[in-house]
């Protein structure tokens, strides 16, 4: 018996030297994947046993690394919308406390997310990770603000949403003189600008293959982000076409369907994926993936599904002539068309069929719709395979999961807290996480001191435990329904009840309601108001890679040439 324990602690001694002098060995890889307003139910892997999903995607890498991983089916967004979810990702704070409000950054913002913000990608690299982002940033789009300023070593992708810039036969209706196109960034240059998305995601995935072989050869650790350009629509107009995907997976492309767009996607994610197995480090690095929010529901065809999460209570309840319009429409309600909605385009007036406001439950909303993410977590030999949680988890829990895992302290204060002991195996002492509470913030309220459509940033809902509270009921953005106060909260048990059908008595509830009320007056304390930094925009700042050639890059040497 002494033999073995010596011969243990001897091994063990042995592995903690190996770790110090080869430190690289000891670190996981981490690599992120990270889809752009991708549904719950649009994922095979995490459909709800009822089988309610959608029939017309196909995600078979990540159902494979469903299989193969851990299914966190109560993962949270941590913001309504996309700049602010991905803040929230990459520091472990609420947005809030980033000046990341209201909305998100506007292709010419002025600012973005602040240089004393610390990411993910500084922590890792100040470990001696190396850190490259593949997809898009949306942070900021001016120089200071990309994301080789804050800590990725390299980036290749675009700068915001794929509705932020024109392409080739599909011009933006804000677009008037055909210069806002969209660009393709490599470091802190524009390679190409309008991108060509008929091969877009196959230089995604070159990109990130090859950083995972270049640092596997290199022995170095790596943290790679790969943000997916899909599944977001592109710009208003619709026209004929509002999503895309390359050559190999729409016979019209640029032009496909959503199911399209979510397939290639998928590729995207198997590529990286098989890259970790060519290069024989799938065992030593942990995948996280999950989405920002949830589908624009008012986009119909060019999103995805809200599966169970109906907030049927909100339908059933909010005003029946409100309608909800896709990306830049306004509504326009004829006696024929009750639910028109239309864009007045430079040469033709669009028009299209909204949608009821109660059914845009999903982006900028906090409806389960938008908030309850698709999410995998894997990682051979640490992370069980094939399990599934309804522990409550949130996308700002990623940050210090990560530096827990490094052996790293954070350098400032958190809202995320560290989940790994829900994610390892034989994990003990999770209790710890049954008085979690999750914070809501949104803008769009009639009055406050922002200016119109956003009115004020305040908290909307909190969720303890598996009930949620609403504090203030509205559709998603800046619908014409205005906000509705609910005192007491309305509660739902959102585990038992995801629909959000049946609002439960608050007498029977009443110790729970107050400590959420209590908990949210003490959270809001905690906020040291910034400047909203996503208001001020300039014409200016749109990207452009030569204002010559009407910031084309396929044009420069034409109209060099003419000079």
């Amino acid at each position: 018996m002494i033999l073995q324990k010596t011969a243990q602690i001897h091994q063990l001694v042995l592995l903690v030297l190996s770790c110090l002098i080869y430190h690289a060995d000891c670190l996981p890889n981490i690599v992120i994947l990270f889809a752009d307003n991708l549904g719950y139910n649009d994922v095979g892997a995490v459909t709800d046993t009822s089988g309610n999903f959608s029939s017309l995607t196909r995600t078979p890498n990540i159902d494979k690394l469903g299989q193969d991983g851990m299914k966190l089916k109560n993962w949270n967004s941590a913001a309504a919308l996309c700049s602010a979810s991905r803040s929230a990702l990459l520091t472990g704070r609420y947005p809030v406390r980033s000046g990341i409000f209201p909305g998100v950054f506007k292709p010419d913002a002025e600012n973005g997310l602040k240089s004393e913000e610390i990411t993910i990608a500084e922590y890792l690299k100040q470990q001696n990770y190396a850190t490259s982002i593949v997809g898009k940033w949306h942070l900021g789009q001016r120089e200071e603000y990309l994301p080789t300023n804050h800590g990725f070593d390299e980036w290749f992708g675009i700068p915001y949403a794929m509705a932020g810039g024109s392409l080739d036969n599909h011009l933006c209706g804000f677009d008037s003189n055909a210069t806002i196109w969209l660009p393709l960034f490599e470091g802190t240059k524009i390679v190409q600008q309008p991108v060509d998305l008929t091969n877009l995601a196959q230089r995604y995935a070159d990109k990130a293959q090859k950083f995972i072989e270049r640092n596997v050869a290199n022995h170095q650790p790596f943290f790679l982000y790969v943000p997916f350009s899909h599944v977001h629509q592109l710009c208003a107009p619709q026209q004929n076409s509002c999503q895309w995907a390359s050559k190999q997976f729409s016979s019209d492309s640029p032009k496909a369907s959503f199911a399209d767009a979510v397939e290639e996607m998928d590729w995207i994610a198997g590529k990286v994926l098989d890259q970790l197995d060519k290069s024989n480090v799938a065992n030593d690095t942990l995948v996280i993936f999950t989405s920002d929010n949830g589908p624009w529901l008012a986009e119909q065809s060019c999103s995805g599904s809200k599966g169970p999460f109906e907030a049927r209570w909100f339908r059933d309840n909010v005003d029946p002539d409100c309608t909800a319009c896709p990306l830049d429409y306004i509504p326009s309600p004829t006696e024929e068309r009750p639910r028109r909605c239309v864009f007045a385009g430079k040469e033709a007036l669009y028009q299209i069929d909204g949608v009821h406001c109660g059914e845009d439950v999903g982006l900028g909303s906090y409806w389960e719709a938008n908030i309850r993410m698709p999410a995998i977590v894997r990682w051979p030999g640490k992370v069980p395979k094939g399990k599934e949680i309804m522990d409550m988890v949130s996308t700002l829990d990623v940050l210090p999961t990560i530096l827990n895992l490094i052996g790293v302290s954070p350098q400032v204060d958190l809202d995320g807290i560290d989940v790994s002991p829900l994610l390892y195996q034989n994990a003990t002492n999770t209790s710890v996480f049954d008085d979690r509470i999750l914070f809501f913030w949104r803008d769009g309220f009639k009055d406050g001191p922002l200016p119109a459509p956003w009115g004020r940033f305040d908290v909307v809902a909190a969720k303890l435990g598996n009930i949620k509270a609403w504090f203030y009921t509205k559709s998603a953005h800046y619908n014409a329904d205005e906000e509705v106060l609910h005192d007491p909260p309305l509660i739902f048990d959102i585990i038992s009840d995801p629909a959000e059908a049946y609002p439960l008595d608050p007498k029977e509830h009443w110790h729970t309601i107050q400590k959420i009320i209590k908990k949210v007056e003490e959270h809001k304390g905690t906020v040291d108001w910034n400047e909203p930094l996503t208001l001020a925009t300039d014409p200016k700042f749109y990207p452009c890679s030569n204002r010559n050639a009407h910031c084309r890059s396929d044009l420069k040497i034409t109209i060099e040439a003419q000079q």
